[in-house]
């Protein structure tokens, strides 16, 4: 069972939480807001700055950890503020306060966190820094636009022509849209450039962005009970987590899901289909000329919608086409570059293939050379198909004793190696020669019979140093040796310097 990946006090927070959004519940079918709901909320921001404060003694950004619980901190004081003093007591705030004042911080706080994400945790190299493309930010730019056309229509407009509230109010009010605004629009933007995992911190603030919007839209002059309190509560959860998720990363994360990227591009798309509704809407007090400018309008949009989503498919089928055919391209280049490095009868790695492994080994490492006695009647009593199936049944004996600690390979003819990929001391070298020369003299399957075979093998210990030439070179001499000995047998090579071999002549 995996640990919990936060510090401890994310779990009351997350308790708590669940605790209000149950008592909100029972406010809404109270049709008021219960005493006990705004006693929960009251610990939900002071909670959530504390457990962010902790986050910071486990954070590997701690540049970033701090930043994001002082805001949270502007926020928790906030809310305690406004809460505590007013909404408890049932008092009206004043136009600006210390809330206010707080909030303001936190915002602004919040959009400088946002505008500087790029430059938080490490720093890529030169080579590796790229621009956003234009495509993300125009998207982001269009979604925040429409957000802000959709909060004039129904919400700016009503507060700015309200004679009931002061000109304080409504700048206070105004500039918290356009702080929303701006807050959506960076994150969305932040949401495609960064591959954090990020999900807590965007849902927590598109949920303040929504609860501010429903706020203005239903009225700033008097509380609402239910879905905004609820979006507040777990907006500042949320904010909680995914600044402590991202402070605590230590590597960048998988790309994003393929679900997540399709619905952010199509964000742009409804934020224009939502212009066009608000469009015919506020259309429908024109006379028939400003009616019909607007139905032509939206129809306008429209064919440019289809025309660049069709674009976007098009261009997206091509992307997978050259995707698809790149693929196949590294496969076939991995398919000749496997073919050129190993044997097309046995699979083992080939002459090449083998000495590309000697050199890319640098340490200490032990050579077997094969050979077997007694092959060439084989090919001249039963053929060269049987011949090579015997070839084949050799290799795949030689891979099921060494497969644990060599590598094999068939150097031509019946001429084998294996090259061990760690250092191994005399005993465990003759254990397992001992146990390919057991398991080649088994009998082999020929046409009409079976017939016996045995195998010679020279061992040579490779110190650091000698080259792959010399150490092939004693391996050679000690299985010429084994031969000259009646075969079936392993001779060991002694370990010489570089350059000096034994005479194969045995002199």
């Amino acid at each position: 069972m995996r640990p919990f990946p936060l510090p401890t006090l994310f779990v009351p927070l997350l308790l708590l939480a669940a605790a209000h959004s149950v008592s909100l519940i029972y406010s809404h079918r109270a049709g008021e807001l219960l005493t006990v709901s705004d006693r929960l909320y009251l610990f939900v921001p002071a909670l959530a700055a504390l457990a962010s404060w902790q986050a910071v003694r486990g954070a590997r950004d701690r540049r970033l950890a701090v930043w994001a619980a002082v805001c949270l901190t502007f926020l928790a004081g906030a809310e305690i503020i406004l809460v505590a003093a007013y909404d408890l007591r049932d008092l009206r705030a004043p136009d600006y306060g210390v809330g206010d004042a707080l909030y303001h911080a936190y915002y602004l706080g919040l959009v400088a966190l946002l505008l500087g994400a790029a430059r938080t945790g490490p720093r890529p190299a030169p080579r590796e820094r790229r621009l956003t493309p234009p495509e993300w930010v125009l998207d982001s730019l269009i979604t925040g636009v429409v957000v802000a056309e959709l909060s004039w229509v129904l919400g700016l407009v009503p507060l700015l022509a309200d004679p009931r509230t002061t000109l304080l109010f409504k700048s206070v009010n105004v500039s918290y849209v356009m702080l929303d605004v701006i807050l959506l629009t960076l994150v969305l933007l932040r949401l495609r450039v960064d591959r954090a995992p990020t999900w807590p911190l965007v849902a927590g603030l598109l949920a303040y962005v929504a609860a501010d919007l429903l706020y203005l839209i239903d009225g700033p002059v008097r509380i609402p009970v239910g879905l905004t309190d609820l979006l507040w509560t777990w907006g500042t959860t949320g904010q909680a987590v995914g600044f402590a998720l991202l402070a605590r990363r230590s590597a960048p994360a998988a790309p994003t899901p393929a679900a997540v990227t399709l619905i952010v591009r199509t964000l742009p798309y409804l934020a224009v289909l939502t212009a066009c509704l608000i469009l015919i809407f506020n259309g429908l007090s024109l006379d028939l000329r400003g009616r019909g400018v607007v139905w032509f309008t939206v129809t306008v949009f429209a064919l440019v919608m289809v025309r660049q989503a069709y674009t976007l498919v098009d261009t997206n089928r091509l992307n997978r086409l050259l995707t698809e055919q790149a693929g196949q391209l590294q496969r076939s280049r991995d398919e000749m570059e496997y073919r050129a490095l190993h044997d097309s009868l046995t699979g083992l790695l080939n002459r090449d293939g083998f000495r590309r492994l000697m050199q890319a080994q640098t340490g200490p490492r032990t050579l077997l050379m094969l050979d077997l006695d007694g092959f060439k009647p084989v090919n001249d009593t039963h053929g060269h198909a049987a011949g090579d199936r015997v070839l084949r049944d050799v290799a795949h004996r030689i891979h099921d004793v060494s497969e644990t600690s060599f590598d094999a390979a068939r150097l031509g003819g019946d001429e084998f190696a294996l090259l061990s990929r760690a250092p191994l001391d005399a005993p465990q070298v003759r254990q397992i020669a001992t146990r390919l020369i057991e398991r080649l003299s088994d009998p082999f399957d020929v046409r009409g019979g079976h017939m016996h075979l045995s195998v010679s093998v020279g061992a040579a210990q490779g110190e650091p140093g000698v080259s792959p030439d010399a150490l092939l070179g004693r391996a050679d001499a000690a299985l010429y040796r084994a031969k000259r000995s009646g075969g079936g047998r392993l001779h060991e090579a002694e370990a010489l310097p570089d350059g000096l071999l034994p005479d194969p002549s045995g002199a």
